[in-house]
């Protein structure tokens, strides 16, 4: 009797169990597609950085005319066995960078693979004369259709993430804006200065246009001038000598490179004098 009653209780739990598992239906959520962009310390890594608005792309600490930055886009819902595509706007009111200047056209869409919960948007930078004093904006948005809604509308930071300094608080997951900029001052390691106007040392006066030449010949960029492991004596010997065999031979050619103000570029060791302020007067 005791195991007619254990068989009969356990097919009724079976029955009851299978009945409401049928009743039943997990929630996956709506799929969408929300900006899913994380940085921070370098001791940090993408379970501790929060998702940022804004990404700054700071052309001075980049080799080379050309950058892409890959934006990250992840989905919200259940993963598909299919590819999703989705667009992406550039705002016309919030955006001050030109298209085909400073950055290349977007893409008309971009694909979520099969069985994949995120993809990469590649933004296509240049390097141009327009920021190297103002900054330029470019500002991003998601744009829904019949395969993703916006996944998460408005971004909270999580407890224990680490926050951006740039901008604080929650903002719209849908939207993102990259700021870029080729600012540049005198580092820390340029040797050179002026001598009651005469340029001396071994590099003389720092200018943007030379430091750019120097760069733009050795491939550097901005950090290489900031610290003494990074610049040891060794390197400012080899590029004053290297730069004083180009600017000398351009003179000799007749086509001087000139400063701003008019003078002659100056390094120690070419066969000229050059003062701040003072234009050149030819041969």
């Amino acid at each position: 009797m005791k195991n007619l009653f254990k068989i009969f209780s356990l097919l009724l739990f079976v029955i009851i169990f299978n009945s409401c598992k049928k009743e039943i239906k997990m929630y996956d959520g709506q799929e969408g597609i929300y900006f899913a962009v994380q940085y921070g310390p370098e001791w940090g890594n993408e379970k501790t950085w929060a998702n940022q608005p804004i990404t700054e792309i700071k052309f001075i600490n980049i080799a080379g005319q050309v950058d892409t930055v890959q934006l990250k886009v992840m989905t919200t819902g259940r993963i598909k066995d299919y590819d999703r595509s989705f667009s992406v706007a550039i705002v016309p009111d919030t955006t001050t960078a030109v298209e085909g200047l400073n950055y290349e056209p977007l893409e008309k869409e971009y694909t979520v693979k099969a069985g994949e919960f995120f993809t990469y948007v590649p933004v296509v930078l240049r390097r141009t004369e327009n920021i190297q004093k103002i900054k330029k904006d470019i500002v991003l948005q998601l744009i829904p259709n019949e395969q993703f809604t916006i996944g998460i509308p408005q971004w909270k930071r999580l407890p224990g993430q680490w926050e951006s300094t740039v901008l604080k608080g929650d903002f719209k997951a849908d939207f993102h804006k990259l700021e870029i900029s080729d600012f540049v001052s005198r580092p820390s390691q340029w040797i050179g200065l002026e001598n009651n106007g005469l340029e001396a040392g071994w590099w003389g006066v720092f200018t943007e246009k030379k430091y750019r030449l120097i760069c733009e010949h050795f491939n550097l960029v901005y950090e290489d001038f900031m610290t003494a492991a990074k610049m040891p004596q060794a390197k400012k010997d080899n590029i004053r000598e290297y730069m004083v065999r180009f600017l000398q031979n351009l003179y000799n050619a007749g086509t001087p490179i000139l400063e701003e103000d008019g003078r002659l570029m100056w390094f120690s060791g070419v066969s000229w004098a050059s003062r701040v302020g003072v234009p050149w007067g030819g041969k």
